[in-house]
């Protein structure tokens, strides 16, 4: 608000010396002229502010949150390990894996989704044979859960 009263005010001034210059255009001496745009120069100039340069503070170390905002973004590679579970238990079946997944967000929590797996999925799948794949795939599970 400050600044349009200001600037009303310089407005009214240069209007002010528009209409006296015009009023004398055909009687006004060169030093009145001079004087004039002096005035005029003066009403345009930047006005000075008793503003101090700032002073060169010390900024504090950037916070843990500040310097992890600043850091690239980095995908995860989820892909390949649900490539393994795909390829190994679900016999490349990726539509099977992620409607099993999808039912296992709808569980509480890891033991249920164990039940649902053991109850479930595997009677489904002949993973007889594949105990260290099932072990990863429950691991992978169970952190799921724990985050």
């Amino acid at each position: 608000m400050e600044k349009k009263v200001i600037q009303k005010t310089s407005e009214a001034a240069l209007m002010s010396l528009a209409h006296e210059i015009l009023r004398k255009r055909n009687r006004i001496s060169d030093e009145e002229i001079h004087q004039k745009a002096q005035e005029i120069i003066a009403l345009l100039a930047p006005k000075e502010t008793n503003i101090s340069p700032p002073v060169n503070e010390i900024k504090p170390a950037p916070t843990a949150l500040e310097q992890a905002l600043q850091e690239p973004v980095v995908e995860a590679e989820f892909k390949t390990v649900e490539d393994v579970f795909v390829d190994s238990l679900f016999e490349g079946n990726n539509t099977d894996y992620q409607r099993i997944m999808s039912m296992l967000n709808s569980k509480e929590n890891a033991e249920e989704a164990q039940l649902f797996i053991k109850k479930q999925v595997q009677p489904d799948y002949d993973w007889s044979e594949k105990e260290k794949e099932v072990r990863a795939f429950i691991d992978y599970i169970n952190s799921l859960y724990k985050a």
